[in-house]
């Protein structure tokens, strides 16, 4: 690849219809010179959306995914939609995707267990679904967000999707950044399709709001497709550090002087996506954050976390010290504390502690914990708090899969 032009083909949807967005589809395929030239009589297509959320504008959009099925089919293939959780087959359930798909849940197949070559946070054996490793033709179909920690996510994070049920965990505790560049090592895609019909956008996956822009964009590298939807969100690719990474490993372009877009150009398709908060300012008096070691991950984590619940540590009535980031001493705790990180497992016992590098959006339950909210047994399994206060969460249901965001 290097030395060669990486094309993206964008083009606009006017009408989100499904015969508007299928013909969207085929435009950028068009634009491309025909990717699904290589899939033949009898090949397993596996198509990876991002759907393990009920909520409506949250997802692929189901007809971006029929558009990709029908045409695989038609080579041949035996074609798969399949994503952890079994929540896409409550979306699709009666959608004329299932003439061309099989629509499967990650969670129901036998898993292989692999090593990823050349990974650097997951450099254990991971399990992942067999359809995956096997398959012959494997096409991501992302939605384009923002992140509250990684800043935005697109093609290359849609593969955090590959590791069944409650598994995904695996990828914070690792650190997020550089696990998301090692399943793309894993398991490269032929081809993407990205729905940008409805992008989410603000302090997502905490909350987030769904924003129609109408556009379809397709490549045959998810570097290249990153850097440009990111481009086209206002954001430049040198601010993703997992493109950063993905780059240095070679897995494809983050400069838009070494990608060919096709169709409709990046200025004509700019919008400026609303990102999620990244100032870190306690809302008061006496929540005391100590954050200057943080990494830029988790202290992102943290601003997002201050915006989402700001109003509660307002009428909190107490203090709070919330600390993150390496450090051989904490610093002086005054009331409730959350300590907020992989880098602070040694003093795990100081308070409530929520691990990852980042932490998950459901993990900001403990700081809830800590100002003394109820929370509910599926929440109290994403935190720690000291075994002297009674800790163990042995006997809590843990929550369903797709709240594991």
């Amino acid at each position: 690849m290097p030395g060669d032009l990486t094309a993206v083909a964008l083009t606009r949807v006017d009408d989100p219809t499904d015969a508007a967005v299928d013909q969207a589809v085929e435009q950028v395929l068009d634009l491309l010179g025909d990717p699904l030239r290589d899939v033949g009589k009898g090949d397993r297509v596996v198509i990876k959306p991002n759907m393990f959320q009920h909520k409506p504008g949250f997802r692929t959009s189901p007809g971006l995914l029929l558009a990709v099925a029908k045409r695989a089919s038609a080579r041949g293939a035996e074609v798969f939609v399949a994503e952890r959780t079994h929540v896409l087959k409550e979306i699709l359930d009666g959608s004329p995707l299932h003439r061309y798909a099989q629509v499967v849940s990650f969670d129901d197949r036998p898993l292989r267990i692999v090593q990823i070559p050349g990974a650097t946070s997951l450099r254990v054996p991971v399990a992942i679904p067999d359809i995956v490793t096997e398959c012959d033709f494997f096409i991501g179909a992302p939605q384009l967000r923002t992140h509250s920690s990684v800043v935005l996510t697109n093609a290359m994070k849609n593969l955090v999707g590959l590791l069944p049920g409650f598994t995904t965990r695996i990828v914070h505790m690792a650190g997020v950044e550089e696990s998301l560049v090692d399943l793309n090592l894993l398991r490269p895609q032929h081809l993407l399709v990205c729905d940008a019909t409805t992008v989410i956008e603000g302090n997502y996956p905490m909350a987030g709001s769904s924003r129609e822009v109408g556009l379809v964009s397709a490549s045959r590298n998810a570097v290249a497709m990153d850097t440009t939807m990111a481009a086209v969100a206002g954001v430049r690719a040198w601010e993703l550090a997992y493109l950063r990474d993905a780059h240095r490993r070679g897995l494809g372009p983050v400069d838009l002087a070494d990608i060919e877009v096709r169709g409709v150009t990046v200025e004509e398709a700019g919008f400026v996506i609303d990102r999620a908060p990244v100032t870190l300012v306690p809302p008061r008096e006496g929540i005391h954050v100590h954050a200057d070691t943080a990494c830029d991950d988790c202290r992102r984590w943290l601003a997002a976390a201050m915006s989402l619940l700001r109003d509660e540590l307002l009428e909190f009535p107490g203090e709070m010290t919330i600390v993150s980031g390496p450090m051989e001493r904490l610093p002086e705790l005054r009331g409730a504390v959350v300590l907020v990180g992989n880098a602070l497992y040694e003093h795990r016992e100081a308070g409530v502690y929520l691990e990852g590098c980042p932490p998950r959006a459901i993990q900001t339950a403990g700081l809830r914990y800590a100002m003394g909210h109820e929370v509910s047994d599926p929440e109290r399994t994403q935190f720690r708090v000291p075994a002297s206060t009674g800790g163990s969460v042995d006997a809590l249901d843990w929550p369903a899969p797709e709240e594991l965001v």
